[in-house]
């Protein structure tokens, strides 16, 4: 037994969230163990990936020994958890991704870094993110191939998962921020309905579209941490029988490369051999087409209110892309805006209309694997839709590309379905199993 726990501890930081707890519940292995091996894993890797904007062991191991000795009634007792920086905590500094809070240290925890704490986390530190949760990338790299983005803007969140550093993170989204670095990455992400979790506490860039997100890497991991940031218990719901997908390359099919098709397509097959019913469904093209034009509209505007006074009066402070997005914003009409508010609300409507009787649609998660560092964190083009019109979203990985990079397989739902997303989700999960494999660095 000795050795065999020894030879656990050693790959301890491989195993998923929901195996760990398992574990940690039967005291197969203790949280020491777990948090020294993910500590490790992060000193090892840290220097070539880059995914931490702030990390101290030291810290890591007095959360934990503040905690009680047995976790009972913790669901997350000594589990490490990653938090992106432009979410606040107390008693760590928080930068939002720019040289303009170089100092910041909040006074208190957001709202779900709070539930984090009580659930029995351990916070490991914060994840670098781009500036302001936009576009101006910080050092990350992919896992998968240092030359490579790891999308944004949830970058170190998403890479962090990706290398066994944490078994979970927190990431947010308000174009594609979750989902595509998820994707890129090779893991799951998932981002809920819109206002489903409380963001007191987290860097606003556009409120009215900015949403949680969790990076893990398998479906029941997400499930896991969704009911604790929510905040409430998550009934889940009554097994569906067969599966109604909705099979929707979208209007915008055109800009995903051969990769992102071929991965489309070949997880289409699986389902369906799976006994998935893919269904088609009137959706409005037009409309949703809008709606990621709309986003971009949107984002400028309420990210410009937000950062003005920043901007006016420390500009070189910001990185150019940052500057672009608040000029923009700052020229935009307000009857504009809330004509394009206008028509999120009636998309929103006609989108749920067209969903019912159906389980999901099925999508891109990005355009292809990932680019180049140099060419950015990659487009947001398949996710802008549905965070515009608050729709929950869950990236599910699916093989690998010509570049032997990841590729994912986005699946939405109608907004609050989220718990049913998820549980759709897991079977869609283990049909795809055959189309992964991931070894570690």
């Amino acid at each position: 037994m000795t050795d065999m726990r020894g030879l656990e501890q050693s790959s301890l930081c491989t195993l998923t969230a929901t195996d760990l707890v398992r574990r940690l519940a039967a005291r197969d292995i203790t949280p020491e163990a777990l948090l020294e091996a993910c500590l490790s894993r992060i000193a090892l890797r840290e220097p070539q990936v880059c995914a931490w904007a702030w990390h101290d062991p030291e810290a890591a191991r007095h959360q934990l020994r503040g905690l009680p000795v047995d976790g009972a009634g913790l669901p997350l007792f000594g589990l490490p958890v990653g938090v992106k920086d432009i979410i606040d905590t107390r008693d760590m500094p928080t930068q939002y991704g720019s040289r303009a809070y170089a100092a910041n240290r909040p006074i208190r925890d957001a709202v779900v870094v709070s539930r984090l704490k009580a659930a029995g986390a351990i916070v490991m530190g914060k994840t670098v993110t781009t500036e302001f949760a936009h576009v101006h990338a910080g050092p990350t790299v992919n896992p998968h191939n240092a030359a490579h983005t790891p999308g944004g803007s949830s970058s170190g969140s998403a890479a962090a998962v990706a290398d066994f550093m944490v078994p979970l993170a927190l990431g947010t989204q308000t174009g594609g921020s979750t989902i595509r670095p998820a994707a890129f990455c090779g893991i799951v992400g998932f981002k809920p309905t819109y206002g489903d979790i409380a963001l007191d506490g987290v860097l606003p860039l556009a409120h009215t579209m900015d949403t949680m997100g969790i990076h893990a890497r398998t479906v029941a991991d997400v499930m896991l941490l969704y009911p604790i940031l929510s905040g409430r218990l998550v009934p889940r719901p009554a097994a569906p029988g067969r599966l109604r997908i909705v099979w929707h390359p979208g209007p915008h099919a055109d800009e995903a490369d051969d990769d992102a098709r071929q991965a489309l397509l070949a997880a289409r097959e699986i389902l369906t051999e799976g006994g998935v019913e893919f269904v088609d469904v009137e959706l409005p093209h037009g409309d949703l087409a809008a709606m990621s034009r709309a986003n971009r509209l949107i984002m400028a505007y309420e990210a410009s209110r937000q950062h003005r006074a920043l901007f006016q009066a420390t500009p070189e402070l910001l990185g150019a892309a940052t500057c672009t997005l608040i000029e923009t914003g700052l020229g935009i009409d307000p009857a504009q805006y809330e004509q394009e508010l206008e028509g999120v609300a009636r998309c929103r409507r006609v989108f749920e209309q067209a969903m019912q009787g159906v389980d999901a649609l099925m999508t891109f998660s990005a355009p292809g694997q990932a680019p180049v560092r140099e060419a950015g964190t990659g487009a947001s083009t398949f996710n802008r839709i549905w965070t515009t019109i608050g729709a929950p979203c869950l990236t599910i990985p699916a093989g690998r590309g010509a570049m032997d990079l990841p590729v994912g397989v986005q699946f939405v739902s109608g907004c609050g379905r989220d718990q049913h997303l998820l549980e759709l989700g897991l079977r869609v999960e283990a049909m795809l199993g055959s189309m992964n494999k991931r070894r570690p660095v």
